[in-house]
């Protein structure tokens, strides 16, 4: 089987990551000789933020607040992933790291330079209550407050939705 790429977009809490997660699981039965290699925007953040730089530090306020990150910090630790990990021959999923056109753009420019012809992009919806839900039962730090939450519903609305 050729290596696919497989960009996730969803709304916070629509469950992107576990979808992501079965898919990663079914590729390495469907396809053992080749690995996968995932990008999942929450993770690298947080992990982001636990460095000691002012661009950590940054990051960290913002997230907390419910913000959108600048699109050079997404693109930057995509970018670090691939560079790190990936040679092109993998699968690669995308999860949670297309917010903005720019970072879309990021993406297909990555899938261009490795040769793939086609990006598979999945959309998950499920409504705001659903998603609040589920993103205040998961108890993180940047899912504490409501209006944190609607700042991240109201900004996917406006930039990934529209």
């Amino acid at each position: 089987m050729p290596p696919i790429t497989v960009v996730f977009f969803g709304i916070s809490g629509s469950g992107k990551g576990t979808q992501a997660d079965m898919l990663e699981r079914f590729l390495g039965k469907r396809d053992p000789s080749r690995s996968v290699t995932r990008a999942e925007m929450g993770s690298l953040a947080r992990e982001f933020m636990k460095t000691d730089t002012s661009l950590a530090k940054r990051t960290t306020d913002i997230v907390s607040s419910g913000g959108l990150l600048p699109s050079f910090i997404p693109v930057y630790l995509l970018t670090d992933v691939i560079n790190r990990s990936f040679t092109g021959s993998e699968h690669l999923i995308l999860d949670g790291t297309c917010r903005r056109l720019d970072q879309s753009r990021a993406a297909d420019d990555i899938a261009r330079f490795y040769g793939r012809s086609s990006l598979h992009a999945l959309m998950i919806t499920l409504s705001k209550d659903a998603a609040r839900t589920r993103l205040i039962g998961r108890g993180r730090h940047d899912d504490a407050t409501e209006e944190a939450l609607e700042r991240r519903f109201a900004w996917f609305e406006k930039l990934v939705m529209k």
